[in-house]
C-alpha cells in the first residue's frame, strides 16, 4: 500500500540489477499467505517518527550504521549490506525508475509534492525489524515492512521504506519488498495528488497496489504465477475491482486482481489510464471515479483473463 503503512510480501532481488537478471531465477510466491508477518498493514502512521524527518537517534544510528547515497535522491540505511549489494539495489532502482516513467507517462512530479529524496532503511533480518523498527520507528512490524510517506506538501518530509533482508530464498539474498514499495514512492510523487488519505477519498486500490505489482513484475521480467492461476477464475468482474478498498478487501482481490486490472488497463486501454491519471495528479478522485465506473469492459476483460490464465 502507498504511504502510510505498506506491507506486502514482495520477493525483490536486489541482487537482479536488471529485469533480465531477474528473470531467470524462479521465485517462490510473492504473498505467503501462510505467515500473517507477511500480510500487508493498513492504517494512518504520517505523524510516525519515519515520516516526519525525526527518528530513532542514537538507537538508529547504532543498528543502521550503514549510510549509503545511491543518487542526490535516494539513500539507503542499513544494518549490514556489502558494497556489491549496495550497488546491485542502486542498479535496481535506479533502472526501475526510467521504466516507470516509460508506464506511466508522467510530466513530473505532481503540485506540492517535496517528498524528493527517499530513504530505504533495511535491517538484517525479520527478527531484526521486528525488535527495532517498532521502536525507532513507532510502528507496527506485524507485517513485512512499511512505507511511510507523511505529508509531502511539508517541506523537509522524509519519506521511508522500511524493511529487511532475507536470505531463505532463491537466489539467495533478497531485500523484502524492494522493487514494489519503490514504486508505491513514485506513484504518490508522480500519479496521485496529496498525501495517502487523499488518494482514498474514492477507491483507488485497484491502482495503487496494483501498478505496485505490475511495475515490479514486468520491470523485472518474472511471471507473476499466483496472478496468472487467479486469472482463470474469472472471479471478479473489472468494474468490481474498481471499488476495492483496503477495508472490503483481501490480500488476493487487493494484489492479484489489482495487478490484473493494472495490467488490463495499462497494456489494453493506455487512453483510460492517461485520462485516469490526469484526474488523479490533480487530486480530482471523484471525476477519475466517474470515468472509470462509465466503462464497459466486461465482455473483453474475460476474453482477456482466458488468455492471461492460458500464458499467451
Amino acid at each position: 500500500m502507498r504511504a502510510m503503512a505498506v506491507a506486502t510480501a514482495l520477493l525483490i532481488a536486489a541482487v537482479a540489477a536488471s529485469p533480465a537478471q531477474a528473470s531467470q531465477a524462479d521465485p517462490k510466491p510473492d504473498h505467503v499467505f501462510a505467515d500473517p508477518g507477511q500480510r500487508p498493514a493498513h492504517g494512518n502512521v504520517k505523524d510516525a517518527p519515519g515520516a516526519t524527518g525525526t527518528t530513532g537517534g542514537k538507537l538508529e544510528s547504532r543498528i543502521l550504521p550503514i549510510v549509503h547515497n545511491c543518487s542526490p535522491t535516494l539513500r539507503i540505511r542499513a544494518q549490514e549490506m556489502t558494497a556489491a549489494q549496495l550497488t546491485a539495489t542502486c542498479a535496481s532502482l535506479a533502472n526501475q525508475d526510467a521504466y516507470f516513467h516509460s508506464v506511466v507517462k508522467d510530466s513530473g512530479p505532481v503540485a506540492n509534492d517535496y517528498n524528493t529524496t527517499l530513504e530505504v532503511d533495511v535491517f538484517n533480518s525479520s527478527a531484526d525489524y521486528k525488535a527495532y523498527a517498532g521502536k525507532i520507528y513507532g510502528i507496527d512490524t506485524n507485517n513485512g515492512g512499511m512505507y511511510l510517506e507523511g505529508d509531502p506538501a511539508k517541506t523537509g518530509n522524509q519519506p521511508r521504506f522500511i524493511c529487511y533482508e532475507r536470505t531463505d530464498v532463491s537466489p539467495g539474498w533478497q531485500i523484502w519488498n524492494l522493487n514494489h514499495e519503490y514504486t508505491h514512492y513514485l506513484d504518490g510523487r508522480f500519479d496521485l495528488y496529496g498525501d495517502f488519505s487523499a488518494s482514498q477519498t474514492t477507491p483507488t486500490v485497484w491502482w495503487g497496489e496494483g501498478i505496485a505489482e505490475y511495475i515490479s513484475y514486468s520491470y523485472r521480467g518474472v511471471t507473476y504465477a499466483s496472478a496468472v492461476a487467479e486469472a482463470g477464475k474469472h472471479t471478479y468482474s473489472l468494474r468490481t475491482l474498481f471499488d476495492t478498498t483496503y477495508a472490503n478487501s483481501d490480500v488476493n482481490r487487493t494484489y492479484n486482481w489489482g495487478y490484473l486490472a493494472a495490467r488490463y488497463m495499462v497494456e489494453k486501454h493506455p487512453a483510460d489510464v492517461a485520462t485516469v491519471l490526469g484526474h488523479y495528479r490533480t487530486g480530482n478522485w471523484t471525476a477519475a471515479r466517474a470515468f472509470l465506473t462509465s466503462l464497459n469492459y466486461e465482455s473483453d476483460w474475460n476474453t482477456w483473463l482466458t488468455a492471461v490464465a492460458a500464458g499467451t
